[in-house]
């Protein structure tokens, strides 16, 4: 996990902290356990497509294959070849 995910972790653990607190009051019990594992799985969803865009941007760009033309290649034999019966 890099640094600025840690970051991002911590965020939004305060954030949902602070959700849960205001929610507590209004949400039934029921409802509330919920919410949070809603909350579990948004959070989820969310860094791994953050950790996947990431990963994506990071990489090296790959060359463009460098095109051959028919003067660098020995000359093509022919697919098929005529065999002589004795």
């Amino acid at each position: 996990m890099t640094r600025e995910t840690e970051r991002l972790v911590e965020v939004a653990t305060m954030i949902g902290q602070r959700l849960n607190s205001a929610v507590k009051d209004v949400v039934p019990p029921e409802a509330h356990v919920h919410l949070l594992n809603a909350q579990r799985e948004l959070l989820t969803a969310l860094f791994l497509i953050y950790e996947h865009q990431a990963g994506a941007r990071r990489r090296e760009p790959e060359p463009p294959p460098s095109r051959r033309t028919r003067s660098n290649r020995a000359p093509r034999r022919p697919r098929v070849e005529r065999i002589e019966i004795d």
